[in-house]
């Protein structure tokens, strides 16, 4: 059995069973299985909480389509109810573990983050206005609005080192020389 777990192939789910039927084939604690095999008591319990998610869940992990941060995420959240729902949401959008936890502390009422404000559709003009400059410079440009004031905002050129900038300034035929 421990050699089975030395195997570098195991499921998170093969992992957990494996340390399940080692407590219970040894009658050992988690403590004592962590410091047979050199891991933290953590890294084991939460190897074995994975065998209390629902099993089309389980399926998801099998299947390599979650991760193990993901289950883990899932795990806290509160209304086990969501769970199932969730892990299914999360496998179709490909979400990330930091985006899970933020949909799970918002489902449990703990979401720190104020709520981001969605930026306005830029219009037909600054997009194209943007396309243009970008194509004059031939870098990335970003025409920014204020928020309150359509016709009033920033235009953002970035550039990669100081002969990027010297070009940048030559097109706008700027000689600081």
């Amino acid at each position: 059995m421990l050699e089975n777990l030395q195997r570098e192939d195991l499921t998170p789910l093969e992992e957990a069973a494996a340390y399940d039927s080692l407590m219970k084939k040894l009658k050992l604690t988690q403590a004592e299985v962590s410091k047979r095999l050199g891991k933290s008591r953590p890294y084991i319990a939460n190897y074995l909480r994975l065998l209390g998610l629902p099993d089309g869940v389980k399926q998801y992990i099998q299947k390599g389509q979650l991760s193990m941060g993901q289950a883990r995420t899932l795990l806290s959240l509160k209304n086990k109810t969501k769970l199932a729902p969730l892990a299914k949401r999360v496998v179709k959008d490909n979400m990330t573990v930091r985006q899970l936890e933020q949909i799970v502390a918002r489902y449990n009422g703990e979401s720190k983050e104020p709520a981001k404000k969605v930026a306005p559709k830029k219009s037909p003009y600054i997009r194209a206005s943007e396309e243009q400059l970008q194509e004059k410079f031939g870098t990335a440009v970003s025409i920014q609005t204020k928020a309150n004031k359509a016709d009033q905002g920033k235009i953002e050129i970035p550039y990669l080192s100081n002969e990027d900038l010297t070009r940048i300034l030559e097109i706008l035929s700027i000689d600081l020389n």
